[in-house]
This record gives C-alpha cells, sequence and structure tokens, in this order.
C-alpha cells in the first residue's frame, strides 16, 4: 500500500470510530454488529485469554460489554459480572444473548464509563475493555487511567492501534503488566447481498457511497457458499496488569 492510500485509509478508520463513539450509531449499527459476531472468531483468543486470568466468584466489570461477548464466558465460569454497556440497542442484544446462555450473574449498567464515579466502581478483582475506552468522551487514556484508579486486582485492555492517541504504558502506579500481545486477527465481515455490503458502509460514513466508491466495495467481495465476503484483518493489542 502506498503512503497516500495509508493515510487515506487510517482517515476513513478515524472518521468511523468518531462516529462510533455517539450512542445514537449504535442503535442502527446493532444490526451489523449482530451480524458479524456471528460469523466471527475475532474474539476467540481473546476469551480464552480472560477466562484463564478471572477465577470463579471474581467480581468483574466489562467496559463497553456489547453483546456480552466477554461478559458472558465470565458469568458462566461463575463471575459476578457488570457489563457497562451505555447504547440501548447493544444492551438489547445483551439480554437476549445472556438469556440463550442462561447467564444469572450479569448485572447491565446503562451508564458511561466517564460519568461513573470512582467510589462505585471499587472493590472488583478484574476490570476488563475491550475497543471501548477509545468511544468514551474522555478518550482512551484517561479512561484507562479510570480503571487503575478503581484499584482492581487486575486490569486488561484490548484494542486496536489505529490511532495515535492510543498510548500503553508497562507501569501504572503500583500495577505492572505482567502479559502483552499484539496479534493480527482476521476480521473478515459476511453480507447476504453486494447490497448489504453498501448499507454497512452507508452505515459506517453516514452516507451513501459514490459510483467509484461502490466499485471499490463491489471488487473487494468475494462469493462463497451462501455468502459475500470481505476479508480484513486487525491488528489487535491485550495487555495485562496486576497490582503488586
Amino acid at each position: 500500500m502506498g503512503l497516500v492510500a495509508f493515510f487515506c485509509e487510517y482517515k476513513m478508520e478515524e472518521r468511523i470510530w468518531k462516529r462510533a463513539a455517539r450512542l445514537d450509531f449504535w442503535q442502527e449499527y446493532s444490526r451489523w454488529y449482530r451480524q458479524w459476531i456471528a460469523h466471527s472468531h475475532y474474539h476467540d483468543s481473546i476469551v480464552k485469554t480472560i477466562t484463564a486470568i478471572a477465577k470463579p466468584l471474581w467480581r468483574v466489570l466489562d467496559i463497553g460489554a456489547g453483546n456480552g461477548v466477554l461478559s458472558r464466558p465470565l458469568a458462566q465460569m461463575g463471575c459476578e459480572v457488570t457489563a457497562m454497556e451505555p447504547s440501548s440497542a447493544m444492551r438489547h442484544l445483551l439480554r437476549q444473548e445472556a438469556a440463550a446462555d442462561e447467564c444469572q450473574t450479569i448485572h447491565i449498567e446503562r451508564r458511561r464509563w466517564e460519568t461513573v464515579g470512582i467510589e462505585e466502581v471499587g472493590g472488583h478483582d478484574l476490570i476488563v475493555a475491550c475497543n471501548s475506552l477509545h468511544l468514551t468522551q474522555i478518550g482512551f487514556v484517561p479512561a484507562l487511567a479510570k480503571a487503575f484508579a478503581a484499584k482492581p486486582k487486575w486490569v486488561v485492555a484490548i484494542t486496536e492501534f489505529f490511532s495515535p492517541e492510543i498510548k500503553i504504558q508497562a507501569r501504572y502506579g503500583n500495577y505492572y503488566m505482567v502479559y502483552a500481545r499484539i496479534e493480527k486477527i482476521g476480521n473478515p465481515f459476511a453480507y447476504h447481498s453486494p447490497g448489504e455490503a453498501m448499507e454497512h458502509w452507508s452505515t459506517n460514513n453516514g452516507r451513501r457511497p459514490d459510483i467509484w466508491e461502490k466499485a471499490e466495495i463491489t471488487s473487494q467481495l468475494v462469493r462463497r457458499g451462501d455468502h459475500w465476503w470481505m476479508a480484513d484483518a486487525a491488528a489487535v493489542g491485550l495487555f495485562c496488569w496486576k497490582a503488586f
């Protein structure tokens, strides 16, 4: 990829993430999230790592829980989970999937992370955030610092590196990084038709694609079985800190 193409792609991703920081974005995007998660293995290694760290009966806070992709397996292993999800559309998905999995130990918190007082989130064994801290109104670095200020035993942050604002340190006070990895995770999207791919692009960008953008979208689609697939991948970092 040439420098100009890379810069254009980076700016497009930045615009999408800025739109995703608005709660009204998720009212429409929850449809696409449900479709993506149904065909995705994005979280497989993340879930494996998180559930290896956690212990039954731990109190866990999941910031930006989405449909409960991390909250549900933690609850199933016996953790008491607070799933913080400010989007009503995403909370609806969470309730549906938690009920289907018979997860009885998930408490759903509808407030945003930046609006909750530190004194309200103390006493957790683990605070985890997966691709959510950059969506806060205070930004990634202050949002992560707030997790440490809440004084859990463990903090785990998962993030894609799409912005220079995302910065990670090995030490935060008495918290030391005990595990870290960055891996390239395949992140394809499955559509039922090329028209769906156009709709998805429109949701992401807040407008319909022009004729050149439509041609670019179509060129990236590959038919396999009953779906049209668009290949994608992301550099995903997983970082674990423990209090000493």
